[in-house]
């Protein structure tokens, strides 16, 4: 029988911001402000990725966290990194953790933009000084809307 274990990898996420500002005279050189960010997540093995089409403008979930993969969440010790991308040329994108009980920490993600975490906690509470395990990922956008949730765990 062959070999079909799969075998852990890195994942690696890199970020790259370009930006260089010009001067009005044309024969300065421009000012660089230029960066690349560049981050690997080891031993990861499972990863999920789907492109969502939003039926209403309700909050969604679109993934869910446990300490089992029962009804098929992630095991929330396991999970690395999610990226969850607005792919809406037009309409922001409300993306947050949620813990289902007293917290949550939702953002708004502008169109043709990507909001990424590395772990599933949040908080709700002004301070932060509490962060608690979150049991979902949701989103709310008008209906119709689209987005791209990536979740890497080990």
């Amino acid at each position: 029988m062959a070999d079909t274990d799969l075998n852990a990898a890195a994942l690696t996420v890199t970020i790259t911001e370009s930006l260089a500002i010009g001067h009005d005279n044309g024969t300065t050189d421009n000012l660089d402000f230029s960066q690349t960010y560049t981050h690997s997540f080891s031993g990861i093995l499972n990863t999920s990725k789907r492109v969502i089409k939003l039926a209403n403008t309700n909050l969604t979930e679109v993934a869910t966290f446990g300490s089992d993969t029962a009804d098929g969440a992630f095991v929330r010790a396991d999970v690395r990194y999610i990226r969850v991308t607005n792919l809406d040329g037009t309409d922001a994108l409300q993306v947050g953790l949620d813990d289902e009980a007293s917290d949550a920490a939702y953002t708004s993600v502008a169109a043709n933009s990507s909001i990424m975490y590395t772990g599933t906690t949040c908080e709700g509470d002004n301070g932060g000084s509490t962060l608690d395990n979150a049991t979902a990922l949701k989103v709310k956008g008008v209906a119709g809307h689209q987005l791209e949730v990536f979740i890497a765990s080990v």
